[in-house]
């Protein structure tokens, strides 16, 4: 039994995570007889001093599945931190393998989701590194409506696109290719003017939550005064 290790990076703390929910939709689709699966949250990991338990079970792992948000175009920074502590300590000890399949799942606020590409670069030199293979990455533009308005008709096609990009992982895992499929790149059809308004509007709503005014989201505290 193939032992697959999934890896949720989102650094939010009580807000829905939307990367972990893709990862749970892709954990759904690969079979539970077949393959034993793993998660790791990597926020709580690094909080709860949970590193070395964790970095144990990545190094046993034949498949890694990592989704993770995009944070400033690339990785979050406490992904960052986990590979960059995984491969020192395990580049040290010796213990790395070259039969690890992995893949990434990023998902970001912008419409386009080849915004993500760069991030996924970043996994792909990771695995490198770590003498693993990458396989592709699903590139997912408009992440967070992937499932505020995942009943909407305009988005039929989009959740359909996604379920058939997990299944493509699943499928990928069973499969001896020597061949490495394209990325997937998954966008929301939704006009780009109203998605960029509504996003305006959420960046007001949660200001007010958190005391602040619509004026405070144009301050720029870190402009020194002539």
């Amino acid at each position: 039994m193939k032992n697959v290790v999934f890896v949720s990076a989102s650094p939010k703390i009580n807000e829905q995570s939307v990367s972990k929910e893709f990862l749970e939709m892709a954990a759904s689709l690969i079979n539970a007889t077949e393959f034993s699966k793993t998660f790791i949250d990597v926020r709580k990991s690094i909080s709860a001093h949970k590193l070395s338990e964790d970095f144990e079970t990545f190094s046993k792992a034949e498949v890694i599945i990592i989704s993770f948000p995009l944070y400033y175009f690339c990785m979050p920074g406490i992904l960052t931190r986990f590979l960059e502590d995984y491969y020192h300590s395990h580049t040290i000890s010796g213990n790395i393998s070259n039969k690890v399949k992995v893949y990434a799942i990023v998902n970001c606020g912008f419409p386009e989701p080849e915004t993500n590409l760069e991030a996924v670069r970043v996994i792909k030199s990771f695995s490198r590194h770590i003498k693993a293979e990458f396989r592709f990455g699903v590139l997912i533009g408009g992440g967070p409506m992937m499932f505020a308005a995942k009943n909407a008709p305009f988005m039929k096609k989009a959740v359909q696109k996604l379920n058939n990009a997990f299944l493509s992982i699943a499928e990928d895992i069973q499969q001896e290719n020597f061949a490495k499929p394209d990325h997937i790149y998954i966008g929301v059809n939704f006009p780009k003017r109203l998605y960029f308004f509504m996003g305006g509007r959420g960046w007001i709503t949660s200001a007010r939550k958190n005391g602040l005014q619509k004026k405070d989201l144009y301050k720029k505290p870190y402009r020194l005064n002539e």
